[in-house]
């Protein structure tokens, strides 16, 4: 018997640029990433995640945010790559790239050096014959926090499922206690750079 009662009223922060790109809620990103297939490498979604990623909420939702957008962003890249080498190998560089604005132009030399350290990473690990070190390259640029205005021993994710927890620390998510935010900081473009 599955009862499909639904996740509840999302939560929408008041602040300062709250709306600003590069901000959404927990639900609603993860409810795209389920329902476009983004995360399959065949997906042709458009659903972009720059990251760090700051998970505002200590309940289970912030928990599979945080996770989810970690196993997101490689797939992302790495498609990225893979789909911006078969233009540029049809049509020429040059010509893919003409119509990038300055914004596309930095996301797309961020996401192409990134899926280049994620592929010499993965090709440094079969050839060493060990795991590929990706969790600490997405912790390198910046990785997933949780931000939590008390203790994480008080959060509701802790006290319902505390093994979720221990397993989201384990795969490089990182809980910030004692955090409120105030207010989403814009770069010039009007995108979220920052969480005061």
């Amino acid at each position: 018997v599955a009862v499909a009662a639904g996740a509840g009223k999302p939560t929408v922060l008041e602040l300062p640029n709250g709306l600003a790109t590069g901000v959404r809620t927990a639900s609603d990103f993860l409810m795209a990433l389920q329902l476009t297939g983004a995360a399959k490498t065949n997906s042709v979604a458009n659903m972009q995640l720059r990251l760090p990623v700051v998970v505002v909420g200590g309940g289970l939702t912030a928990i599979d945010t945080a996770t989810e957008a970690l196993a997101y962003y490689p797939v992302q890249v790495e498609k990225f790559l893979s789909r911006y080498e078969a233009l540029a190998a049809d049509k020429g560089r040059d010509e893919v790239e003409s119509g990038w604005s300055t914004v596309e132009r930095s996301i797309a030399e961020e996401f192409l050096a990134h899926a280049r350290a994620i592929r010499g990473e993965r090709a440094a690990a079969a050839h060493e014959d060990r795991e590929a070190r990706i969790v600490e390259l997405l912790q390198a640029w910046g990785g997933a926090t949780i931000a939590y205005r008390r203790r994480l021993i008080d959060s509701p994710s802790y006290t319902l499922n505390h093994e979720e927890i221990e397993k989201a620390l384990e795969e490089g998510i990182r809980f910030a206690e004692g955090l409120t935010p105030i207010a989403v900081e814009v770069d010039a473009h009007g995108h979220a750079c920052a969480l005061r």
